[in-house]
């Protein structure tokens, strides 16, 4: 089976929708959520800071960077573990200096079929953070850290990471263009529910043990083309759990040192061991994912017209007209609305 798309992403709190965010000079999607943007020549900064690193933290195969990067989901190795800034006192110093704003906390143990975005609030049972924070595993808590690189201590760490990433990435998926990176800190048992993110992920597992499944984004069984398409547009809800999706799940079972590649939009469901476990992160889009999900959104449009139109990720230079025309859109919306604003200022 060809997993992934034929050309050769835990989010933050809750989604900003339209709010608009621009990377080297381009708008890249009006339905941002928390994260950095990068401009290309802050992204060949950190690729040549990251060529310069004699011990890099995390071990990344060029080979399998080349053959299977973005196309299905695959392991790797890693050094955080031993890193001073990913010990849970460090990480619990951290929760404190970043605050409710930027972390949250409720139970671990919450159904797998459980809405993911409103899941923190649903789930929270009147837990405060620093009872999460100081009884960790007694609360049976589970606490999520939103970017770490916000921390003036954390962001040269963070950058460092997302470095090593685009070195290898940008070798054959060049454009790096945005990341956002999450901390996990959860007690025995906990569940992450079923969901699917809007970038590309590797989640890095720190301490104790993780059990990831992930399923492939096209098949219909799993997430229809519509729904990939809503979930694009950010129409509705994410595509829900079904049980009958566990046939075909790809299994990967984490152990400090050990991570894996989450392809773009790969639905994905996670189940902590019998151990306290820390995990990182690290979510980025690229011009071709920010070309797909326009074209995933150019989909959607004409589906609401009746019609059927051909799938993403088959024919690049057809994904980049429909993402051209959706940039075109955007562009006049917001031209429009700009217009209206000063007639409204010149009392019009």
């Amino acid at each position: 089976m060809t997993w992934w798309f034929h050309e050769s992403h835990e989010t933050g709190k809750i989604p900003i929708e339209h709010v608009v965010t621009r990377a080297g000079g381009a708008a890249v999607n009006d339905h941002w959520t928390l994260g950095t943007p990068i401009s290309p020549e802050f992204c060949a900064d950190l690729v040549r800071s990251a060529g310069r690193q004699p011990h890099p933290w995390l071990d990344l195969d060029p080979v399998q960077i080349r053959t299977a990067y973005n196309r299905r989901p695959f392991l790797l190795s890693h050094r955080l573990s031993e890193h001073p800034h990913f010990t849970l006192a460090a990480l619990s110093a951290l929760c404190r200096r970043l605050g409710t704003d930027h972390v949250s906390c409720r139970i671990g143990k919450v159904p797998v079929d459980a809405e993911f975005d409103s899941s923190l609030q649903r789930y929270n049972h009147g837990l405060a953070l620093d009872d999460a924070i100081e009884h960790l595993e007694e609360r049976e808590a589970y606490i999520a850290v939103y970017n770490p690189e916000r921390d003036a201590e954390y962001r040269p760490v963070i950058e460092g990471l997302v470095g090593e990433i685009a070195l290898q990435t940008e070798q054959v998926e060049p454009g790096m263009n945005w990341y956002s990176t999450y901390l996990f800190i959860s007690a025995r048992d906990s569940v992450t529910p079923y969901h699917m993110d809007r970038e590309m992920n590797f989640l890095l597992q720190v301490r104790g043990r993780k059990t990831v499944k992930l399923w492939d984004p096209l098949d219909d069984e799993i997430m229809s083309a519509d729904q990939r398409e809503l979930l694009l547009s950010y129409v509705g809800g994410r595509p829900t759990y079904r049980p009958s999706f566990e046939a075909k799940a790809m299994v990967f079972d984490l152990a400090p040192g050990l991570g894996v590649h989450h392809p773009f939009i790969a639905p994905h469901l996670v189940h902590t061991g019998p151990e306290l476990s820390i995990s990182l992160a690290i979510t980025f889009r690229t011009r071709r994912s920010d070309t797909w999900t326009n074209a995933y959104r150019f989909n959607h449009r004409l589906r609401k017209l009746g019609l059927h139109p051909g799938p993403v990720g088959h024919h690049p230079l057809v994904d980049r007209t429909k993402s051209a025309v959706i940039n075109s859109y955007r562009l006049a919306r917001r031209s429009i609305a700009r217009t209206e604003d000063d007639a409204t200022t010149a009392g019009v």
